[in-house]
């Protein structure tokens, strides 16, 4: 399968903000905006991005067409999801990714966008981006610093360097990188979601208790094609579980049952800090992510 990675972002570029999950309100998302603008880049924003349907920022039609009209715009070169929270897999009998297939650009997410991440590499064959988004990570009066530097580093075309701090099991691998919010992930079970070509897992998640995360890992484990196709393993952080040593036990014993090099401890993460990583670009995995 050839991969579409799309071009990089220059300065100057126009830049899309759309709410594919949960709602958002006006102020931190014109201080987003302005932050963007700030930095030397044009600002469109989505138009229904500030509708609201209960837990969901508009009625799924409006967020998938607010999505579609972004990647169909020849003016806008990236597109940055507003938040996650939930909506996301709502849109999926919406999605049409001959669309996006015929129209790539710069697609950027965590959390709860990491199911559309994982579906347009699927079946868009889109390179996409796990990284902070334009209301989480941008709307404060403070950015930080690493999160600031990666995001813009990888989206403009070079490399980042992600190093783990913990090993379960040493050795190296490589493989697109797939993975993102493990609960997110886990919620398209049923459909066909796993890659067809090896790929390094990559997982984080947060607030989930560690017996909710051992459920979340075999739901994947449990799959005949994960468990082809998974040569190696980088663990994220998994923030606010309820045990710390339960966790560290879980990660181990995922390790030895798919037997493949695994580290854990990087910044792919709820976290205020975190790195942007190229979703399905091909990597190296040997206790440091070296994306070729």
């Amino acid at each position: 399968m050839n991969l579409i990675k799309p071009n990089p972002l220059k300065n100057g570029d126009t830049i899309a903000i759309i709410a594919p999950s949960g709602p958002v309100e006006f102020e931190p998302v014109s201080r987003a905006k302005q932050y963007f603008e700030r930095n030397g880049y044009r600002v469109k924003l989505g138009e229904h991005l500030f509708d609201s349907d209960r837990y969901l920022a508009g009625s799924d039609e409006a967020r998938a067409e607010d999505l579609h009209k972004a990647f169909l715009d020849d003016e806008v070169k990236a597109i940055v999801c507003a938040r996650g929270g939930y909506g996301a897999i709502r849109l999926i009998k919406f999605i049409d990714f001959e669309l996006i297939k015929n129209n790539p650009k710069i697609f950027c997410g965590y959390s709860d966008i990491t199911l559309l991440s994982a579906l347009f590499l699927k079946y868009a064959n889109l390179i996409t981006y796990s990284s902070p988004m334009a209301v989480s990570d941008f709307a404060g009066e403070t950015i930080n610093e690493v999160t600031e530097a990666s995001f813009f580093k990888v989206l403009c075309g070079e490399k980042d360097f992600y190093m783990s701090d913990v090993t379960y099991l040493p050795g190296k691998a490589e493989g697109i990188m797939w993975g993102g919010n493990l609960s997110t992930l886990v919620s398209l079970c049923g459909i066909d979601f796993i890659p067809d070509q090896d790929f390094i897992f990559f997982a984080e998640d947060v607030n989930e208790p560690v017996y909710k995360l051992d459920k979340m890992l075999n739901q994947l484990v449990n799959i005949k094609k994960f468990r082809e196709n998974v040569k190696g393993i980088a663990f994220g952080e998994f923030t606010g579980v309820d045990d710390e040593a339960w966790l560290e036990t879980l990660l181990a014993e995922t390790s030895n049952i798919l037997n493949v090099p695994s580290y854990g401890g990087f910044k792919f993460t709820h976290s205020c800090e975190k790195q942007t990583l190229p979703y399905g670009g091909y990597a190296l995995l040997d206790g440091t992510i070296n994306i070729y």
